[in-house]
């Protein structure tokens, strides 16, 4: 691929991600926290009539993916990224409080719910890797780490996660959803809201058995729900009981998981990881279009309703490039990376902003992955892979 289309790609997402947030009017975090009223433009399942959520107010994993996005940038470019360090800072401290010398994520400003499920945990990651240990963050990234690993915490539903919710036949995994038994325990989506952190955060204080534990889960995945055709199911709770719907974004999620966890996995485990790695990425890029995006539905004919999908595709740009990055895939799987941040940047971002981003999808069994009024324009599970991926362009070489 050409460096000057690279750059312009590269270009053109700059200003989309700095309109969207840091220069943005309206998704400033201290106003957008102060008020329920208000709402960040990329939580679009808040402001969709498809939609009625009760819970995952300001703490929320689409929020969460956005603002580690910027934090990315930051990492990537430390001097020039500081005023994403300061933007999401603000989010962050907005969503804490402080009581008798310590601070606690504030539950009722952030909306957070102890016994929902795994979705209440992906902005913790963020908390962890702000920390420096004992400080704010860190405060906050222990009380939460307690609420998944604790066997004496009791949540507000009376029960015990790591008890009640996290059974050995299924690889020691995390049901998705706590509050009642989902037809199907175990999503794709649940593994990347929770093992990132979970993982950072046990590296840094020295837990062993979680790092086992978090080598044991992924390991489940790859057996468990890896189909013939190289591609993994959306959900399942056994071989022989999956959700049989190739989503992109869920397998994206996964490999997310995969690539964020490896960064503090004992060298003994990474071995193993790395070819579970190789073999995820080999798998989709069969089934890469030629335009670099890949498909709503991974495996299906492009149409109308099956979408060339954006959240997805951002998502394996990022799990590809920063794969080549680290060493753990091999230089000439970059390409393939490459084209697919540049086919996004092409052809789905435009004045309207970044389009065709599928809002949600359940694993029920059904086919709920072709509504057509589910595609969105600058909702935070593509806008947030997106800035992700934007920070892996900036470290291999594509400056604006």
């Amino acid at each position: 691929m050409e460096a000057k289309q690279i750059k312009t790609a590269v270009e053109k997402a700059g200003s989309y991600i700095d309109n969207l947030t840091i220069k943005s009017g309206v998704n400033i975090p201290e106003k957008v926290l102060a008020a329920q009223d208000l709402f960040f433009t990329w939580d679009n399942e808040k402001r969709s009539p498809l939609s009625n959520k009760g819970f995952l107010y300001d703490y929320s994993y689409y929020n969460g993916v956005v603002m580690e996005g910027l934090y990315d940038i930051y990492e990537a470019e430390p001097d020039r990224g500081a005023v994403y360090y300061d933007y999401v800072k603000k989010y962050l401290d907005g969503l804490m409080k402080q009581e008798d010398g310590t601070f606690t994520l504030d539950f009722e400003r952030a909306g957070y719910v102890d016994c929902h499920g795994a979705d209440c945990y992906k902005t913790a990651a963020l908390f962890e890797r702000f920390s420096g240990g004992g400080d704010a963050y860190g405060q906050i990234a222990s009380q939460l780490y307690r609420h998944l690993t604790d066997e004496s915490y009791v949540n507000s539903d009376g029960h015990t996660p790591c008890l009640d919710n996290m059974p050995a036949e299924l690889g020691h995994n995390y049901w998705h959803s706590w509050r009642k038994a989902p037809r199907y325990k175990i999503w794709l989506d649940g593994i990347y809201m929770l093992q990132p952190f979970l993982a950072h955060h046990a590296a840094r204080i020295g837990d062993v058995r979680q790092l086992e534990l978090i080598q044991e889960r992924l390991d489940w995945v790859a057996e468990t729900l890896l189909a013939p055709n190289g591609m993994y199911y959306h959900a399942g709770n056994g071989r022989e009981d999956v959700c049989s719907f190739f989503w992109t974004r869920a397998i994206g999620w996964y490999g997310m998981a995969m690539v964020d966890v490896m960064e503090v996995l004992p060298d003994e485990y990474l071995e193993k990881r790395k070819a579970a790695l190789k073999l995820f990425v080999d798998g989709m890029l069969k089934y890469q279009d030629e335009s670099g995006i890949w498909a709503n539905l991974a495996d299906q004919p492009v149409t109308e309703t099956n979408r060339l999908e954006t959240s997805g595709t951002a998502m394996m740009s990022y799990v590809i490039l920063k794969g080549v990055r680290k060493g753990w895939l091999d230089a000439s799987y970059q390409e393939a990376g490459l084209k697919a941040f540049v086919g996004l940047a092409e052809k789905k971002l435009d004045e309207s902003g970044l389009r065709d981003i599928y809002l949600k999808a359940s694993a029920n069994g059904s086919n709920n992955y072709e509504e057509t009024e589910y595609y969105f324009t600058d909702e935070g599970k593509g806008s947030g892979p997106f800035i992700m991926a934007y920070s892996e362009m900036l470290r291999c070489g594509g400056n604006r």
